[in-house]
């Protein structure tokens, strides 16, 4: 990192890690806001850290580079209906970030509920219907040395559906797995997922190597639903951002929604709402520590 980036980056990871901590010590009526505001200043020392060295790109981002459509009419109950949508490019905090992590830039509106189920800390209970989750990638063992595990093949569950129509449905779905080659699939639901308990198919991929072009979450490695047909990939840390975001803003401007959202004697989404925001603060420190010292994918 230049020298010149420095006061930057510690200033704004200082400011991150307050107000991370202060999250923990508020009620849930506003703790989206110092998770939000946290993660938006680790934003600005992520940029400074690792955005390339160019004349043309500043270090610097300006505005939060995202907007909730329809803010005026949120309501408790239909919380997790509201739209995000992205909004100033790659000189904003998210839009940096999704150009870093080569991650969708959100230029489509994208529902929260989609978001949600972006969200591995969600109770699975709660995910919603009708919008994909992310996978958890198994490497393979080594044939040739069967107790290290291979750099270049791994498995993932497969859907019912994904299961008849094979590796094209699968690499619309998550499209990281686009430059994959499909080796092949068990048959007769012989894996049981950890989640649902129910059983699907299993199938073997090949990439170049896997561990370096999937998305890393917290020392696992997932693969990450497409945001919508023909678009990319919501990296794991900008899931979060684009929850955090929205739920700030409707704690910061719809208080009386936001009451009543987490209000657990009327309010079915209350717990799943608290639960997801008490492992923030501690999914989030561990997500940047990661991302400042690991390498980035490739840049799209």
């Amino acid at each position: 990192m230049p020298e010149s980036r420095k006061p930057l980056f510690v200033s704004a990871l200082e400011q991150a890690e307050q107000q991370f901590e202060a999250a923990e010590n508020v009620g849930y009526e506003s703790r989206s806001l110092n998770l939000y505001y946290g993660l938006s200043q680790a934003g600005r020392a992520v940029s400074a850290a690792l955005t390339p060295d160019d004349p043309k790109v500043s270090p610097e981002v300006r505005k939060h580079g995202l907007r909730v459509l329809r803010l005026d009419d949120v309501k408790a109950d239909g919380l997790l209906e509201t739209e995000v949508r992205g909004e100033g490019g790659s000189g904003t905090s998210f839009g940096r970030l999704a150009w870093l992590l080569d991650s969708d830039p959100l230029e489509a509106a994208l529902p929260l509920s989609a978001a949600w189920n972006m969200i591995l800390e969600v109770p699975r209970g709660s995910l919603l219907p009708g919008h994909p989750v992310p996978l958890s990638v198994s490497p393979a063992y080594d044939p040739a040395a069967p107790l290290l595990r291979s750099k270049h093949q791994f498995t993932i569950p497969l859907s019912p559906q994904a299961a008849v129509d094979g590796a094209a449905s699968m690499k619309l779905l998550y499209p990281d797995l686009a430059p994959g080659l499909l080796c092949t699939t068990t048959g007769n639901g012989q894996h049981i997922d950890g989640s649902s308990g129910e059983r699907t198919d299993l199938a073997l991929f090949e990439l170049e190597d896997f561990e370096s072009q999937l998305r890393d979450y917290r020392q696992s490695t997932v693969l990450m639903p497409a945001c919508g047909p023909g678009r990319k990939p919501l990296d794991p840390l900008l899931a979060w951002w684009v929850l955090l975001y929205a739920l700030s803003m409707v704690t910061r401007y719809k208080p009386v929604a936001w009451t009543q959202a987490v209000d657990v004697n009327t309010s079915r989404q209350a717990v799943p709402l608290e639960t997801v925001l008490s492992k923030a603060s501690e999914a989030l420190p561990d997500m940047i520590l990661s991302l400042l010292t690991k390498p980035l994918r490739p840049l799209g």
